[in-house]
């Protein structure tokens, strides 16, 4: 009798260190979740978005605007005419359009960069989602692409729109670990992510999407996992039909 109240009791008192420690371990993640954000992402309201749609033209070679690095080349029609390199840097190179007085009527960037999706499997110490390794919401490879699969999300487009029309929660003790993890994950990315408040897109031949703050439209086109960047500055010389025809003749070389 004796020696089965012993086990009893044993299995109580394990049960009871072990709804102890989950309480520590749950109230500590609970606490600990905003460590590292900013916590206005939760106040954060998005507007459905507009579309732009894409349809590839062709022209005549003689007519194409050329940027080539040893990163990337890329042509698109040559609307460009008096405007001067202004700078080479590893990913972008500038141009700009000048007036009286050297005053920038208007200025073009083109780059390429590693896709989200891509830069969101480096987590080491340099990487942009190096947070993604911190305790205690440590989110493992699996999760990672077990969100992806599980929101159906294959590329940028797919990753912006559903961080941008996802239900945010703020979470508390009766929300579950993972639920918390999640919420942490997609938090951590939109906060990385350009400002997506304005954002428009692009649908058809080309897939991607652009966004507009102050006077000026970024737009970021996906291509084998790579975002090719155009950005457009001094938004009063570039109208919606402008960068329409500039992104139509897009050609991607490399």
């Amino acid at each position: 009798m004796i020696e089965k109240m012993s086990k009893t009791t044993f299995t109580i008192l394990l049960i009871i260190l072990y709804v102890g420690l989950y309480a520590i371990f749950k109230t500590f993640i609970v606490l600990t979740q905003d460590l590292y954000m900013d916590k206005k992402v939760y106040e954060k309201q998005y507007n459905i978005g507009k579309v732009m749609n894409i349809h590839q033209s062709k022209i005549k070679e003689e007519d194409y605007f050329v940027v080539e690095s040893d990163k990337y080349k890329v042509k698109v029609k040559n609307v460009f005419d008096g405007f001067e390199q202004t700078e080479q840097r590893e990913n972008e190179t500038a141009y700009a359009l000048f007036g009286e007085d050297n005053k920038v009527i208007a200025s073009f960037e083109v780059g390429k960069y590693d896709s989200q999706m891509v830069k969101i499997e480096d987590t080491s110490e340099d990487g942009y989602y190096y947070e993604l390794n911190r305790f205690p919401l440590y989110t493992s490879d699996f999760f990672r692409k077990y969100y992806f699969k599980k929101y159906n999300i294959t590329n940028d487009v797919d990753l912006v729109r559903h961080v941008r029309e996802r239900k945010k929660i703020k979470c508390n003790f009766l929300t579950p670990i993972t639920k918390i993890q999640e919420n942490y994950f997609f938090n951590l990315i939109e906060i990385a992510l350009p400002n997506l408040d304005n954002i428009t897109y692009l649908d058809g031949d080309r897939i991607g999407y652009m966004i507009e703050e102050k006077n000026i439209k970024r737009a970021f086109i996906i291509e084998n996992d790579e975002l090719y960047y155009l950005a457009f500055y001094k938004l009063d010389y570039y109208t919606d039909d402008k960068i329409n025809e500039i992104i139509n003749s897009l050609v991607i070389e490399k």
